[in-house]
C-alpha cells in the first residue's frame, strides 16, 4: 500500500488537505465559524471527549477561580474548550492565501510598534512565545511580516504551504531549516543551533522560543502553571542572559469573525542570577491571559504533559563522557572563557 493511499484512510488527510482548503475560500468568519461547530459536533461521535473536557474545565475553575464573570454567567464551558480545540487544530490553514495585506489585516496587534523600534536599532530580541491559543497563527504573522526572525523550536507539523515556504527559504542568512529542534540531536548539532541563535542575536535578528515547554533534564526549572508544578525548560533565559538581549512576550488568541490578537510584552534584559526571575514572570503572564481567555488554554487544560503525573525530582545530571567533555569544552572557549552561563547552554544542549 502507497504511503498516499494510507494517508487517505487518515482523518488528518481529509481534514488538512480537503475540508481546511475547501472552508477557505468561503472567507474568514464562515470559515472560522464552520470550524467551531465541527469541534463541538465532533464531541458527539467520539467517546468520552465531553467528559474529559468537562473535566479540564473543572481543573480551570480550580486553579484560576474561574466560575462565572461580572454578570453571573460562566466564563468557560466545555463547547467554549471543544470550539478552540477544532481552531487550534486548524492551525494557521485559514490563513493560506496569497493577499498579504488582507492576511495580515485580519490581526489586531498591541505593542508592536515599541518591540520594533527596539529591534530596527540593530539589537537582537528573544521573543517569547507559547501555545496558547493562535500560536501558530501568530507564527505566520511574524514570518509573513518578513522581519529578521528565527524559530529556535521544533518545526510545526501541519501549517499552511505559505509557512513551510518561509521554513524552507534558503536565500537569507542563518536559514530557518538550520535552526529546528529535535529531540535525537546529536551533541554537536545541539551546540550549534545554540551557537547560530547567539550569533543571530548578536548580529541584531529576531529569535523566538517557546518558554511553555515541559521537559526533563538539564536546563529546567521547576515552576506552577494552573496549580500544577512541572519542570519547564528554561533555555531562553539562559540565552538572554548571555546576550542581554531584551526580551519580549508574544501572545495569538483567536477572536470571532476569523480574526486574531496579537500582543507584544516588553519584559526586558536577564542578567545572570536572574533566570528564575524571568521564567516566573513569563508564565505569571501566560497564567493571567489564560485566566483572560480560558477557552485559549486548550493545551494546557487537555493535553497530557500539562494535566497528568505528579511532580518528581528532576534527574541527576549525568556525567558527560570524555569525547562530550572535549567537545563542550572547545565550545565554551569559542562562546568566552569564564561564562558560567554558557557553559549551562552548552551542558543542557549536550545533554538534553
Amino acid at each position: 500500500m502507497t504511503s498516499l493511499w494510507r494517508r487517505f484512510f487518515t482523518w488528518k488527510f481529509h481534514f488538512y488537505e480537503l475540508l481546511l482548503p475547501a472552508l477557505r475560500g468561503l472567507g474568514p468568519a464562515r470559515f472560522d465559524a464552520i470550524v467551531c461547530a465541527l469541534g463541538t459536533a465532533s464531541t458527539y461521535v467520539r467517546p468520552g471527549r465531553r467528559a474529559r473536557l468537562r473535566a479540564a474545565v473543572a481543573a480551570a475553575d480550580a486553579a484560576l477561580d474561574l466560575d462565572a464573570d461580572l454578570n453571573g454567567r460562566r466564563r468557560l464551558d466545555w463547547t467554549g474548550l471543544a470550539a478552540n480545540a477544532a481552531r487550534f487544530t486548524a492551525r494557521d490553514y485559514a490563513l493560506d492565501l496569497p493577499d498579504d495585506r488582507e492576511v495580515l489585516g485580519r490581526f489586531d496587534v498591541e505593542g508592536y510598534d515599541a518591540f520594533r523600534e527596539e529591534q530596527t536599532r540593530g539589537k537582537g530580541v528573544l521573543l517569547v512565545g507559547s501555545h496558547l491559543g493562535a500560536h501558530i497563527a501568530g507564527m505566520h504573522w511574524l514570518f509573513r511580516n518578513d522581519l529578521p526572525i528565527r524559530a529556535l523550536v521544533q518545526r510545526p507539523k501541519h501549517v499552511s504551504t505559505i509557512l513551510e515556504r518561509k521554513f524552507d527559504a534558503t536565500d537569507e542568512p542563518y536559514p530557518q531549516r538550520d535552526f529546528f529542534l529535535r529531540k535525537d540531536l546529536t551533541p554537536a548539532v545541539a551546540v550549534e543551533r545554540t551557537l547560530q541563535a547567539r550569533s543571530a542575536l548578536r548580529d541584531g535578528m529576531i529569535v523566538y522560543l517557546n518558554g511553555d515547554i515541559v521537559w526533563e533534564g538539564s536546563n529546567t526549572r521547576n515552576c506552577r502553571l494552573l496549580g500544577r508544578d512541572h519542570q519547564f525548560l528554561a533555555i531562553w533565559t539562559e540565552l538572554a542572559a548571555l546576550t542581554r538581549s531584551p526580551v519580549y512576550f508574544v501572545f495569538c488568541t483567536h477572536r470571532p469573525g476569523g480574526r486574531f490578537a496579537l500582543e507584544f510584552q516588553r519584559f526586558g534584559q536577564t542578567r545572570s542570577g536572574e533566570q528564575a526571575r524571568a521564567l516566573d514572570a513569563y508564565l505569571s503572564q501566560l497564567e493571567a491571559q489564560v485566566a483572560a481567555a480560558p477557552a485559549e488554554a486548550v493545551a494546557y487544560l487537555t493535553w497530557p504533559c500539562y494535566t497528568t503525573g505528579t511532580p518528581t525530582p528532576t534527574p541527576p545530571k549525568k556525567k558527560i563522557p570524555g569525547a562530550h567533555h572535549r567537545l563542550a569544552s572547545a565550545v565554551a572557549r569559542r562562546v568566552g572563557k569564564g561564562s558560567g552561563i554558557a557553559g549551562s547552554i552548552i551542558a543542557g544542549s549536550i545533554m538534553a
